[in-house]
């Protein structure tokens, strides 16, 4: 019986191995680009450049209203990899961010029903952008898939220091409830 069991043990390890190695040439080592699409934005033409290398990031020639259009159209474009949602991210500021968790804890927060209708949606009406010193506040009303209309406060501001100085960043969102009817008795 003790034969049996070397054999078996290298029987077992050699189907291990082969396991292995079918395994390992089935993953590849790094994610494959040409799966993903992300939007990508210059600042030069004002126009859509398709970038399968990169999310977009902050520029210091962004104004805080292409900022807002580049979130928002990420938003509306949202796809199955999330690359919208890490635009927005990427587009939070550091302040912002230490809020927010990482990315992943991100992803989960705006399929929370408060900010879920900002995801895919069907269209959206901008308000007046009220720029003061470095802070930029925008009301966005969405029209999600399911044509309800939802508003939200974006607030943007210029970085003052760090990697991103000089780049407009979005300090929070937040969704604007309507005001509750009240009866006078």
């Amino acid at each position: 019986m003790k034969g049996y069991g070397k054999i078996l043990d290298k029987l077992l390890l050699g189907v291990g191995l082969i396991l292995l190695v079918l395994l390992w040439v089935q993953f590849p080592a790094e994610p494959v680009k040409d799966l993903h699409v992300y939007n990508a934005y210059t600042t030069g033409s004002g126009s859509d450049v398709i970038s399968k290398e990169s999310f977009l990031r902050p520029d210091k020639e962004l104004s805080p209203h292409q900022v807002m259009r580049i979130q928002l159209r990420a938003l509306q474009q949202n796809d199955r990899n999330d690359s919208g949602v890490i635009t927005i991210f990427n587009f939070s500021s550091p302040v912002n961010k230490m809020n927010l968790g990482p990315i992943n804890h991100f992803r989960l927060l705006v399929r929370e029903p408060a900010y879920r209708p900002m995801l895919n949606f069907k269209s959206y009406k901008s308000g007046k952008m009220v720029i003061t010193d470095n802070t930029a506040y925008q009301i966005v009303v969405i029209a999600g898939q399911d044509d309800i209309e939802t508003a939200y406060l974006f607030i943007l501001a210029k970085q003052k220091r760090g990697p991103y100085k000089g780049c407009w960043m979005t300090e929070g969102v937040a969704r604007m409830e309507p005001e509750a009817e009240t009866h006078q008795i």
